[in-house]
Parts: structure tokens; C-alpha cells; sequence
């Protein structure tokens, strides 16, 4: 029962922020049950946001137009750099590890309107991301929860 509650917390954590869903999947050790709900909630979320996104970020802006209308912060000028340098592919490969799904959508959609494209750039990054995580623990046995908190000890 432990399991499924903790896979459920992984699918709808990665929703929204895929990487911390592919970190609790490690950490909680579902076995091969861990990567499959993280590449699902990812597949759902990208699936909302890019079909609710236009509609979500429209209302947010008219009800919060001081914090969600256009500003120019640190963060958005690194992200409209990227978008100039590597278009849709560079915002897609750091959506699952930098920004959020539903950040990543919203700038995807100020790029393009082809949602199509959009949600396989998306399913595609996170699919290669997932990879990148679970290849390693599960081929390799190496132990990236342990690896990734000495990355951050000795950044901080």
C-alpha cells in the first residue's frame, strides 16, 4: 500500500515538477514502477498545460497582472536568451530539470502554436531526462541520490 500511495505522489509530483518526482522515485526505491510514473505524470502534465496553458496564463494575468504579467527579471532574460539561441528544442531539454512543466509550456506556447510539436519536444526531453536519471541507478547501481547530494554540498 506503501508503494502505491508513494507512486501516486511521484506521478503528481511530476506534473508539475518532473525532476522532483524522479528524485522521490529514487529515494522512495519503487524499482521500475518509479520511472513509469515519473514519464507518466510528466505525459499528463504537459498534456494539460499545453492544452489549458494559453487559458491558465490569460486569466492569471488578469487576476495577478503585477506578479504573472511581463516583467524583466534575471531568469527572463537568461530564458528569452535561450529561447533567441536554441528556439523550442533548448526551452524543452530544461524544462524537466530547470524550469518547471508548467513554466517550460507557457514559454513554449509564446514561441509556437503548434501544440503538437510542443507536447514531442516535451514528452521527448522528459523521456531523455528520465534516462539520464534511472539508467545509471538501475544499470549501473550507482547511487544518485548520494551523488547528486554531494554535487549540492560542495556547490553550497
Amino acid at each position: 500500500m506503501g508503494n502505491v500511495i508513494t507512486g501516486i505522489i511521484v506521478l503528481l509530483s511530476s506534473t508539475v515538477k518532473f525532476m522532483m518526482g524522479s528524485l522521490t522515485a529514487v529515494a522512495a526505491g519503487l524499482g521500475i514502477g518509479g520511472p513509469i510514473m515519473n514519464i507518466l505524470g510528466g505525459i499528463i502534465g504537459i498534456l494539460v498545460f499545453t492544452h489549458l496553458g494559453a487559458n491558465i496564463n490569460e486569466y492569471l494575468v488578469k487576476r495577478w497582472p503585477e506578479k504573472f504579467g511581463r516583467k524583466f527579471t534575471k531568469m527572463n532574460r537568461r530564458l528569452v536568451r535561450v529561447k533567441s539561441s536554441f528556439g523550442l528544442a533548448g526551452v524543452a531539454f530544461l524544462t524537466p530539470i530547470v524550469l518547471s512543466i508548467p513554466v517550460g509550456i507557457f514559454f513554449s506556447l509564446s514561441i509556437t502554436n503548434n501544440k503538437k510539436h510542443i507536447i514531442w519536444s516535451m514528452i521527448t526531453a522528459c523521456v531523455f531526462w528520465s534516462t539520464v536519471i534511472f539508467v545509471p541507478y538501475f544499470v549501473f547501481k550507482i547511487d544518485v541520490m548520494q551523488l547528486l547530494k554531494h554535487l549540492f554540498n560542495s556547490i553550497i
